[in-house]
């Protein structure tokens, strides 16, 4: 009884020392030149601090040395910006042709990954013209990026089907932190043997932060603690 007794006590006094040992503080937030305090209970604030460490000391000596430390984790956030998610074509007659029109943002403070799926050329959507078939039920299709507003700026151009086993790397950089900003553009070729009628194709692009910290849920962005 008296060791059971014990071991209780025991492990109250471990639970109420790691209670003490670290402890959530609250914090404030300048916006628009004023102090507002956080939320400590939500999960989707922007900071949370905690103090630990609890020191003391009592004795006649000189002199009192106390060790101080600042630990910052900081995790990565990403902004971005697309100004269109769909291109829509009115082709009256055959030919090659690319259109920009679509501007993309991206901003972040570390490594990011961007990765693509499902993409594949234009394909023939039976019934939609409401007829049914078509000579050749694909129209060739690639995707490009670049800085400027003319072909000429095209940095990279790949096939709508090679865009699945594409990535793009973005380092981490100053420029990042700043934000990047690109056109993304669009061409087709229309051959004679393309019946008429609407040809569609669908994807998806995934972007993927490298350096994510543990304390982040990977599903909502907030903290998991």
């Amino acid at each position: 009884m008296r060791k059971g007794l014990i071991f209780i006590i025991a492990i109250l006094a471990v639970t109420a020392l790691a209670v003490f040992a670290t402890e959530e503080l609250t914090v404030w937030q300048l916006l628009e030149n004023e102090w507002v305090a956080l939320d400590m209970n939500s999960t989707s604030t922007t900071a949370k601090a905690f103090k630990s460490g609890a020191a003391n000391g009592s004795c006649d000596k000189f002199n009192w040395t106390i060790n101080f430390e600042t630990e910052v984790q900081v995790a990565q956030w990403v902004n971005w910006q697309i100004d269109g998610t769909k291109w829509t074509w009115y082709v009256r007659k055959p030919g090659t042709y690319i259109t920009d029109c679509i501007s993309f943002l991206i901003q972040s403070n570390g490594e990011i990954v961007i990765s693509f799926s499902d993409f594949a050329s234009p394909t023939f959507v039976p019934g939609a013209d409401p007829f049914d078939t078509a000579v050749n039920e694909y129209i060739n299709a690639w995707y490009a990026y670049g800085i400027g507003n003319l072909p000429s700026g095209i940095e990279e151009m790949a096939a709508a089907a090679e865009m699945n086993e594409t990535t793009v790397f973005i380092p981490d950089s100053a420029e990042l932190h700043e934000g990047i900003s690109r056109k993304l553009w669009n061409m087709i070729q229309v051959v004679e043997c393309n019946s008429a009628g609407v040809y569609r194709d669908s994807g998806v692009i995934t972007i993927t932060l490298q350096r994510q910290m543990p304390w982040i849920d990977g599903e909502t962005g907030n903290y998991n603690f």
